[in-house]
């Protein structure tokens, strides 16, 4: 069974290549870093990895996901977090799809009616020319906006960060839940399942949020789910381990063997690694 991480976050520890910025969100020193992501990846016998660009210590400057991409495109990819008001970012979104570069991360500037931002719509253009995949990073009160949007671009394969960072609270019965229940009607929408750690109130293996994760699945059909580790989890999701975070849905959610397939490795080849 193929397993693909779809949420790993990579840090350098050359500052003079890749600058940070004042007052960074940092792991721990030695973690991270493409070395300690591969040695993650053997360990756990995870067969690709898609790179996310670390906001929290780059910002919009793009070039170590697009450089990690480059110097290791036989098993990983990247999204770039563009910024949508920078006229220059629909072309390095171009150029990094030439070397291998599969996805887009929108996190700013999301509305919370249902309009959409013009510069929103160039980058769902520009993705639905390049094959792109958009990574939404907003939270329930945005999702009427990026509603607008994939009914707009039926054509774009979306995926919904975190899945809009549900916690335990909202279950079983909130709006927040509500709301991203009825996304599911989207079939170009993909839910990712890495708030399952970050939303519970509760040690590993973060039984709380077991129930809420079924009705996703449920509603989403696995799949359109997908896993992803929150890598380096020493700093995004300290209280589990990346081998316990994937053990989660290994073995702990107890999901069949056909919805093991697809959510942790079949729906994320055919996402990101297939041309």
């Amino acid at each position: 069974m193929p397993v693909v991480d779809t949420h790993a976050h990579i840090y350098s520890e050359d500052v003079n290549q890749y600058p940070q910025i004042t007052d960074p969100y940092l792991p721990p020193l030695g973690c991270g870093t493409i070395q300690d992501l591969k040695k993650e990846v053997k360990q756990n016998n995870v067969d690709r990895v898609v790179v996310v660009q670390t906001f929290t210590v780059y910002q919009h400057d793009n070039r170590l996901t697009i450089d990690t991409v480059r110097e290791n495109n036989s098993w990983a990819t990247g999204v770039l977090n563009l910024d949508p008001f920078d006229l220059e970012s629909i072309n390095l979104m171009k150029e990094a799809r030439q070397i291998g570069v599969r996805g887009n991360r929108v996190s700013a500037a999301w509305p919370t009616d249902d309009s959409i931002l013009p510069e929103h719509y160039q980058l769902w253009e520009a993705a639905r020319e390049l094959d792109v995949v958009i990574c939404a990073l907003l939270n329930p009160p945005n999702c009427r906006s990026l509603s607008r949007l994939m009914e707009t671009f039926p054509e774009v394969s979306v995926v919904l960060d975190h899945c809009a960072n549900l916690n335990a609270s909202d279950f079983p019965d909130s709006d927040n839940l509500k709301i991203i229940l009825d996304l599911a009607r989207f079939k170009n929408l993909y839910a990712k399942l890495s708030f399952v750690v970050t939303g519970s109130a509760e040690e590993f293996p973060c039984r709380d949020m077991f129930d809420m994760t079924r009705q996703i699945i449920n509603a989403y059909t696995p799949e359109r789910c997908i896993w992803g580790s929150d890598f380096p989890t020493s700093l995004w999701i300290p209280k589990v381990t990346y081998q316990q975070h994937l053990n989660i849905f290994d073995q702990q959610m107890e999901l069949s063997k056909a919805e093991k397939a697809v959510i942790l490795g079949e729906t994320a080849l055919k996402l990101w690694f297939d041309s």
